[in-house]
């Protein structure tokens, strides 16, 4: 399915900002943050954050701060996960993960530059009392309940059997905390009331779960031509699809995108762009 059409203004923007945050110069590491950040990607999480910016009332100069450091943080966690020591990955976006081209050592050290970028992006960008909310909602992703802790309880869950309700429990973290971030950041930025902000968290929280089983999915079925990275890569790992079957799981992606869309109710037709999201996210075939 092709992305909805909205999305070429928020990925043009986004790159933009990324371009001028990341310039492809300069030492290895540099050069290396670069090679990542900077690879051809849809953008889904820094577009969810402008999407709910505008929801809230605010505009994409405003949000692009944040959703740039959403990305940040995402392509840090991409160079980290593709590591030997970790998932041990040679094709990401189409090219040669990060650490084949730059060496592993180059590969760490940027994944830790870009991290350390994405804060400072964050604390520039914004008066204290919001960089203080944001940054405390983004090291919240980054950390043992996010990011850090679902790869941890992923790696762990290798070879060993584990039910669903562990399975869920590592990709809200590794993978539904960013989305959460991601959607909370945005409507921060353009000061939403709280209301607003949970509503956008639990269509958040609920469309990462499906994006991942999506993931899952790929995974087998996917073209590696197509998708931009290895497949069969999770045959020693409980996944959706080894739980559910992939039936069960392409139907439990529609369910929790339903879900998402629910939450949304109180936007009424202001929130129908994210509901497109939320379409493309269940059909998604790369």
């Amino acid at each position: 399915m092709q992305l909805p059409s909205f999305f070429t203004e928020f990925q043009q923007a986004t790159d933009t900002e990324l371009r001028r945050l990341v310039p492809d110069s300069g030492d290895p590491v540099q050069r290396s943050m670069a090679y990542t950040v900077l690879a051809p990607a849809k953008r889904v999480r820094p577009v969810l954050t402008l999407l709910c910016a505008q929801l809230c009332g605010g505009t994409i100069a405003r949000g692009l701060p944040a959703a740039a450091t959403v990305e940040l943080i995402h392509a840090s966690s991409l160079i980290l996960d593709d590591l030997p020591s970790m998932d041990d990955a040679a094709l990401r976006r189409g090219r040669a993960t990060n650490h084949k081209v730059c060496g592993e050592a180059i590969a760490i050290l940027a994944a830790f530059a870009l991290l350390n970028l994405s804060f400072g992006t964050i604390a520039k960008a914004y008066d204290p009392d919001l960089a203080a909310r944001l940054t405390a909602l983004l090291s919240g992703a980054v950390g043992t309940d996010g990011l850090i802790g679902g790869q941890a309880a992923d790696l762990l869950a290798t070879d060993q059997v584990i039910g669903f309700e562990m399975l869920e429990r590592i990709h809200r973290g590794k993978t539904g905390a960013l989305f959460v971030a991601a959607a909370a950041s945005g409507a921060l930025t353009a000061g939403a009331p709280p209301d607003s902000v949970a509503s956008l968290t639990a269509y958040a929280k609920n469309l990462g779960l499906a994006f991942q089983i999506i993931d899952d999915l790929l995974d087998v079925e996917g073209n590696p031509a197509e998708t931009g990275k290895d497949v069969k890569e999770d045959v020693r790992k409980t996944t959706f699809v080894s739980f559910s079957g992939v039936d069960g799981a392409r139907q439990l992606a529609r369910e929790l995108c339903d879900t998402a869309d629910r939450a949304l109710q109180p936007f009424g037709r202001r929130a129908d762009r994210l509901r497109e999201l939320s379409v493309f996210v269940a059909r998604r075939s790369l």
